[in-house]
């Protein structure tokens, strides 16, 4: 399904418009090859029209490359798009560890590049970001530590929640929410205690984390946060029964995104919380055909069999904003894709998306919202339920939040 449409070059036959790809079919993130299947499939009927750029229709093709959940296929898949595909834009999503090296070999060949699905700060100081000389080939929209932070801090407080212990692997993202200027420290600013035990972060693959429910449970901790690979979190959550370890919540983001790895944990996967960016709840639109976040999300579970997680909408989004872009645009040259991607005010399925129209972020970025979200077991299965929207009044909240149960 993923393979590459076509494969001719830009010399053959009429001009395309050509837009790349970058997803991981194998390894620890092969999950996000399953929504991007489904989001490229549909992207081929949706566009099958062709798009406008400079007032001319053009065909469209999609070209698709393996990243293999690996940082460094990743940035070969985006110069294979480059100069192998000629594409004249290219997307990429499904975390750091994949969004960061396109858009770095995107930045140094100069060809447009819009990313998602990563935090903005990981993305931004992951890559050297500097505001003074921002990129200007890489575009990224997603929300911020500034977002999660406000988020978690709403939830914890509806628990009484006073202390908190940090886990975070040693990667872009877990670097990222353990900066003491914007990540997960500053909730002391909200008088939070925090307890951190690690200076650089866990290995990805680590075997145990005594030392971490060791010193948790040393501090009185009541709430455990990070950001892991699930693989990794469900050693954690194993070791939460061994430990008699039961905080009030367990809020971890990327391990929670998939219904399938929710359901792997079995019954300790009730009572999880995480951050919501976007879910069939929201009151989005598709600029492409006018379907509801609901719509979305139904057609997926129909047609791949599995429930809805919150990359489908970004990976939807990043074709709403490539096709606006080339809108704009006065031509197919990349100089003026690129321009008209700086200008880019598009609403979609995940909310409004404007590079730079927001205080406080580099111009390169479009921050999207948040709302918090709680795993409830039903009948055997799980469903997200939106417990706070505080980051985002759109948003109705489902149900009450409710402490962690006991590991089983």
């Amino acid at each position: 399904m993923l393979a590459a449409c076509g494969g001719s070059s830009s010399s053959d036959g009429p001009r395309k418009v050509r837009l790349g790809y970058v997803t991981s079919r194998t390894g620890t993130l092969s999950s996000y090859s399953v929504v991007d299947s489904y989001v490229v499939q549909t992207m081929r009927s949706l566009l099958a029209d062709g798009v406008k750029v400079g007032g001319r229709s053009y065909p469209v093709e999609i070209f698709v490359r393996d990243a293999e959940s690996d940082r460094h296929r990743a940035g070969i898949a985006a110069t294979d798009l480059i100069f192998k595909d000629k594409v004249d834009i290219v997307l990429v999503g499904g975390t750091s560890d994949t969004a960061i090296p396109v858009a770095d070999q995107c930045e140094i060949n100069q060809v447009p590049c819009i990313s998602t699905s990563a935090p903005w700060q990981s993305w931004w100081n992951g890559r050297g970001g500097n505001v003074d000389m921002p990129f200007h080939w890489t575009y990224h929209f997603y929300w911020g530590m500034e977002d999660v932070v406000a988020t978690y801090v709403a939830m914890w407080r509806q628990l009484g929640i006073t202390k908190v212990g940090l886990m975070y692997p040693a990667d872009d993202d877990g670097q990222a929410f353990a900066n003491p200027d914007f990540g997960i420290p500053t909730i002391r600013n909200f008088d939070f205690q925090l307890t951190s035990p690690a200076t650089s972060g866990y290995q990805v693959g680590a075997p145990s984390f005594d030392s971490y429910l060791s010193a948790f449970k040393a501090a009185g901790v009541q709430a455990v946060v990070g950001i892991a690979q699930a693989a990794d979190f469900a050693t954690f959550r194993r070791q939460t029964r061994t430990a008699d370890f039961t905080p009030k919540a367990l809020t971890v983001s990327k391990a929670l995104n998939f219904q399938e790895d929710v359901r792997a944990l079995g019954s300790n996967g009730d009572g999880l919380t995480t951050e919501v960016a976007w879910s069939p709840a929201h009151p989005y639109r598709s600029s492409l055909n006018n379907k509801t976040s609901q719509d979305l999300a139904s057609d997926f579970a129909s047609a791949r069999g599995r429930g809805w997680t919150q990359s489908l909408g970004f990976s939807y989004a990043l074709f709403e904003v490539a096709v606006k872009a080339l809108g704009g645009a006065a031509s197919l040259d990349r100089e003026a894709i690129a321009a008209a991607v700086k200008e880019v005010d598009a609403q979609t399925i995940v909310g409004p998306v404007a590079f730079g129209s927001q205080s406080n972020v580099p111009k390169n970025v479009a921050r999207t919202a948040l709302v918090g979200g709680q795993w409830d077991q039903v009948d055997n299965d799980f469903a997200l339920k939106v417990v706070n929207n505080s980051g985002n009044s759109k948003v109705g909240v489902d149900t009450q939040l409710r402490p962690l149960p006991p590991p089983v």
